[in-house]
């Protein structure tokens, strides 16, 4: 399965190793991260607010700054209409909270395409997952699950030190925080979104 890759401007980016077949989009400042990683840049979108010269050699889109959609919006849109049915986005966390809250937003707005969505941290792992759908996790370390929205329906945790049958999840109760994976599990879900956050292994 090859993969989208959407990388943002913000400060925790994480670098991203491609495979030949994943395509690969700079939104707008994401562009500094992938060229001091010396990735190749398939498409360049954005209001080019944070580049000055555009680079010579990449396609890009140019949009005009005062817009609705957020650049990572416009990537995301674009890696939909290419096809891509899993992606991964870096660059997209830490900085402005309002900016990353907007960005989970797009993470879910992925998963409701029925796409695989993650987001990179130099902490973490977050996936956005729509039912009916289901994530396997392997590893170890501290994974929560929270409903987005209202509710998430008929969520089944396996595998890990708490596990839940079909239960519901509320979007204002935080009861799905700080589990515990150790080696292999399960999050599943029949309606609704959740947002998992898999924590990296500590190094002792």
């Amino acid at each position: 399965m090859h993969t989208c890759y959407i990388v943002g401007a913000a400060p925790q980016a994480v670098r991203i190793a491609p495979q030949t077949g994943d395509f690969i989009i700079a939104a707008d400042g994401g562009l500094h991260h992938l060229q001091a990683w010396g990735v190749q840049v398939d498409r360049l979108v954005g209001d080019m607010d944070s580049l000055g010269e555009l680079p010579l050699g990449i396609p890009f889109k140019r949009y005009p700054a005062e817009k609705d959609d957020t650049d990572l919006a416009l990537a995301l849109e674009l890696g939909l209409q290419a096809g891509y049915t899993r992606f991964i986005f870096s660059g997209c966390t830490g900085g402005r909270a309002d900016h990353m809250f907007a960005n989970v937003q797009l993470l879910v707005q992925a998963a409701k395409h029925g796409v695989q969505a993650t987001m990179l941290d130099e902490d973490y792992t977050l996936t956005a997952l729509a039912g009916p759908g289901e994530l396997k996790l392997e590893g170890h370390g501290t994974v929560s699950v929270f409903a987005y929205g209202d509710c998430a329906q008929s969520v089944t945790i396996t595998g890990m030190k708490y596990n839940i049958a079909g239960e519901t999840l509320q979007g204002d109760v935080p009861r799905g925080i700080s589990n515990e994976l150790n080696g292999q599990g399960t999050v599943a879900l029949e309606h609704g979104v959740l947002l998992v956050y898999q924590y990296k292994e500590q190094q002792s």
